[in-house]
């Protein structure tokens, strides 16, 4: 039995570095700057959703705790700045909502009666915890620490809007896909 436990804990460890490395390879092989935000458009949403698709919540910490350290500690990972220096970014707000969003989708998603409509709804979760964690973390950023105090209506709009139409197409097509990666690794 308990090498069986040892099996399953490597492979799910296994998993995570592969879906860390997703998760950096998408920041850095589509980024553009969505005019009036200073927040650059990438794929990452989707592998981080994903992550909470495949992962129990232990291990979707481990990957993002392991990219957003990473990237806390100098390595090129991030979309724009790397290093301690991304504390004063308002990507960072983002990067912090990631580290709650996939354990938070991944452990509601486990909770939640298996229906269809399940991994879509988990992955709706993330990405509200996302903005949940990232919009207080740019308002605290920019009123308090850089004395450039953000009206509500531009941090909806450039902060939160912008990206919302896209960030539910990312979310309708990890609960998709993670259904199918599910089956076809046996992780259910």
């Amino acid at each position: 039995m308990a090498t069986q436990t040892s099996r399953q804990s490597a492979k799910l460890l296994c998993y995570s570095a592969l879906m860390c490395a997703l998760i950096i390879v998408s920041t850095l092989w589509i980024r553009f700057p969505i005019p009036g935000t200073d927040v650059l458009f990438t794929t990452q949403v989707f592998f981080v959703l994903l992550c909470g698709q495949l992962l129990p919540p232990r291990y979707c910490l481990y990957t993002l705790l392991l990219y957003v350290g990473m990237g806390l500690a100098g390595v090129p990972v991030f979309s724009s700045v790397c290093g301690p220096s991304v504390l004063s970014t308002p990507s960072f707000g983002y990067l912090l909502g990631f580290i709650v969003a996939a354990p938070a989708e991944a452990f509601f998603r486990q909770k939640m009666p298996k229906k269809q409509s399940r991994d879509f709804l988990a992955a709706l979760l993330g990405i509200v915890v996302i903005y949940a964690v990232a919009l207080p973390y740019v308002a605290l950023l920019k009123g308090v620490f850089l004395s450039a105090p953000v009206p509500f209506s531009v941090l909806m709009v450039s902060y939160f809007l912008v990206f919302l139409p896209l960030d539910l197409v990312k979310a309708f097509l990890a609960g998709l896909l993670g259904r199918r990666l599910r089956m076809a690794l046996r992780l259910n």
